[in-house]
C-alpha cells in the first residue's frame, strides 16, 4: 500500500480507506507513520468540514465565512 502512495501524496490528499478489504487494518499503522515522517499531518474528514458560518461555492468547496 505505502509503495503506491509514496512520492504521489502530499498536502491537501485525502486517502480513502475501505475498512473490508484484506490488508488496511493490518498496513494502517504504518501508513500513518509513514505519512508522518514525510512531515504531513493526518486528521479526519470531520476535522475538515466546516459546520458552522461557511457557504459553498460554485465549485463545491465549503469556506468558511
Amino acid at each position: 500500500m505505502w509503495k503506491r502512495l509514496d512520492g504521489k501524496i502530499k498536502a491537501g490528499d485525502i486517502i480513502l480507506s475501505h475498512n473490508g478489504t484484506k490488508n488496511t487494518a493490518n498496513s494502517l499503522d504504518m501508513l500513518l507513520k509513514n505519512i508522518k515522517q514525510k512531515g504531513l499531518e493526518v486528521v479526519t474528514i470531520s476535522d475538515l468540514i466546516y459546520l458552522d458560518n461557511y457557504m459553498i461555492n460554485n465549485n463545491g468547496t465549503q469556506i468558511k465565512k
